[in-house]
């Protein structure tokens, strides 16, 4: 199972997370940056950053840190 959501969701306090059995069943939209996590206590830990490009999902060398648990800790 996992977890995906726009990455232009984290600039506001509220994320909105899909949740999907493949990534192959998830219709990306073209340019889009996507984070993923494969579980809830995944979330808590900095996130790989995937592109939507044609309806796909690829992977980029990019990490999202979650600031607030890297900021109190």
């Amino acid at each position: 199972m996992y977890y995906i959501a726009s990455r232009s969701q984290r600039a506001n306090d509220m994320m909105v997370w899909r949740h999907i059995k493949r990534l192959k069943s998830f219709k990306a939209d073209d340019g889009v940056e996507y984070i993923v996590a494969k579980s809830k206590k995944e979330m808590r830990r900095s996130l790989p950053i995937y592109i939507g490009v044609g309806d796909k999902l690829v992977r980029t060398g990019r990490y999202e840190i979650n600031w607030l648990d890297a900021f109190f800790q």
